[in-house]
């Protein structure tokens, strides 16, 4: 603490902070409808935070105010109009988080995230927390307004590839353990056709493997086709998929096999970082 340190990193830390306070107050008054961080009228506390950290905020309302579908879409809605890219997008994801496990005839997160997943609509931002708050609003419901409106923003090659990444995870959501094989193929598609050094160097394309997993969790053998099919996107990010499809089909099964399987593939050493190593020592 006495260590002289510059203000830049001060500034990095009160960041890192404000944002752990802003999650921890989210959990802590989850679905309480009050706190003293967000929702006091004229509290600043949103603006102490940083590009992400505005977006995580503004998303935590959705957590405060969660499953108060009349009372929290009014204080989420004026999030929505603000100019900030970063306040916009969290609000989006807010109404998501609101909507979880909420079934309302009005379906309130479809009508007002819809025109956010449009075709070049919105900003890559602004779509991937509309697309996110879609999969957590309609988590295991299977509705089949969401496959319509998602498919075919995973099939378009000229979105971007994180907002891809977004919709297939909404997707894997929206149909956890349905099996279903439209989904399954058009993500599968999306990462064949995608060029295989952009999958590698995008941290996001992973998100498009746990969307195929989620459609699988729990189904054991019934993945084994779709096994087969990822088993065919070239490179390592078909390696990924697969491992992450056949994690998800025994997922709290037990199964002696699958864990040994997985315990070998841990303990395997990657002979390629080792080959760098030696050659950047010689």
């Amino acid at each position: 603490h006495l260590e002289k340190r510059p203000a830049s990193a001060a500034a990095v830390d009160s960041a890192r902070a404000n944002l752990a306070s802003t999650f921890v107050n989210a959990f802590v008054n989850l679905g309480f409808g009050a706190d003293k961080l967000m929702l006091p009228e004229g509290n600043k506390w949103l603006y102490k935070n940083k590009e992400h950290g505005m977006t995580s905020a503004a998303a935590s309302l959705g957590a405060l105010l969660c499953w108060d579908v009349d009372g929290g879409l009014t204080q989420i809605d004026k999030f929505l109009y603000m100019s900030d890219t970063n306040i916009k997008a969290g609000a989006l994801l807010a109404v998501g988080i609101l909507n979880c496990g909420v079934r309302n005839e009005c379906d309130p997160a479809l009508a007002l995230l819809n025109d956010y997943v449009e075709p070049g609509a919105e900003t890559p931002q602004l779509k991937m927390g509309a697309l996110l708050g879609l999969g957590l609003a309609y988590l295991g419901t299977r509705k089949a307004e969401v496959l319509e409106q998602l498919v075919p923003v995973v099939a378009d090659l000229d979105t971007p590839l994180e907002v891809v990444a977004m919709a297939s995870l909404s997707l894997g959501l929206t149909f956890a353990g349905s099996c279903h094989e439209d989904i399954t193929q058009t993500i599968i598609a999306a990462l064949m056709e995608r060029e295989e050094a952009s999958l590698e160097t995008e941290s996001l394309t992973r998100l498009l493997c746990l969307g195929v997993g989620l459609l699988y969790i729990g189904r054991q053998g019934e993945a084994d086709l779709a096994l087969e099919l990822a088993k065919a996107v070239p490179g390592e990010a078909g390696a990924y998929c697969a491992i992450t499809l056949e994690t998800c089909a025994y997922a709290g099964t037990g199964n002696v096999l699958k864990v040994q399987r997985l315990l070998g593939l841990a303990g395997e050493h990657n002979n390629k970082e080792e080959e760098e190593e030696e050659a950047a020592a010689v």
